[in-house]
């Protein structure tokens, strides 16, 4: 058992935080109805890791680092351009088609490296068992500033997601707010990615959000209940990997599908209403 704790705490704790700020962005990206903007924009970042591989720099150095973040910021100005309602193509179109490109380029540049796949492995699955202390460090401060960025803000970033037309009738700029929501989303994906995995990633944020969905009305409720679960699953999928000599990416995501299916059972036995409308106001208020 010491040895477990010994060789799994810093995966539990890479684990944590990814969860940390997923599932703040999870129930964001729920209520806007764009689940799939995450593993869009994830492997955007992968794909400008990949072309500075290919370029002859490191995938940890500085080159790929802002290659990815600047691939983010091009995505995060095509999604808010998309945004509005006057386009012909829905939003969700876009963001597949932004998916589609982003693999596609993936796997040409791939097949462009020697050991091409295992660095396309990577970006998908990452390397959560093997993260350094100074990467999760790295990216704790990260998050922790796009954290607070949405704190200080959170009067414009609430109301976009949860009531998009009042946020339009009120005057704010929503292209820009909706701009930053994409940015700061794709800040942080850029480096997710790196330790974590583009499918590891995706389902951090989408499966404790929509686990806290169907459980309580309140947002702030809902935080915690995806903080929670999020940790709670990410700790039994780390301990059956060591149990079972399992990939531990495939079982977190196994895991949390699993509560998931149980919660969503559970409220189906109960009979309870799904809660349609959400109390949104800003944490703090």
């Amino acid at each position: 058992m010491a040895e477990m704790l010994s060789f799994m705490a810093l995966p539990f704790a890479a684990c944590i935080v990814l969860v940390g700020i997923h599932g703040y962005f999870g129930l964001h990206v729920l209520r806007r109805g764009i689940i799939f903007i995450d593993i869009a924009m994830a492997q955007v970042a992968a794909l400008g890791t990949l072309a500075a591989v290919v370029l002859g720099r490191t995938p940890e150095g500085l080159a790929a680092h802002w290659l990815a973040l600047g691939l983010t910021a091009v995505a995060a100005g095509l999604f808010t351009l998309t945004k509005s309602s006057g386009h012909k193509i829905p939003q969700e179109a876009v963001i597949g088609v932004v998916y589609a490109v982003a693999i596609s380029g993936s796997l040409l540049l791939a097949v462009k490296l020697a050991g091409g796949g295992e660095h396309l492995h990577d970006s998908l699955d990452g390397s959560i068992l093997w993260v350094g202390w100074d990467d999760l460090f790295h990216c704790t401060w990260v998050y922790a500033l796009v954290g607070i960025f949405h704190w200080i803000f959170r009067k414009k970033f609430i109301p976009l997601s949860f009531d998009y037309a009042g946020a339009r009738a009120g005057g704010m700029n929503v292209r820009l707010w909706d701009f930053l929501f994409y940015f700061s989303l794709g800040w942080v994906l850029v480096h997710s990615v790196e330790i974590g995995g583009v499918l590891l990633v995706f389902a951090i944020l989408v499966l404790p959000a929509s686990i806290s969905s169907l459980m309580a009305k309140d947002l702030r409720v809902r935080i915690v209940i995806a903080w929670s679960v999020g940790a709670a699953s990410c700790a039994l999928a780390l301990f059956l990997s060591w149990k079972l000599d399992l990939p531990s990416g495939p079982a977190v995501i196994c895991v949390l599908g699993a509560v998931l299916l149980l919660v969503g059972l559970a409220r189906k036995l109960a009979g309870a209403r799904n809660p349609d409308q959400v109390t949104a106001s800003p944490p703090g208020e």
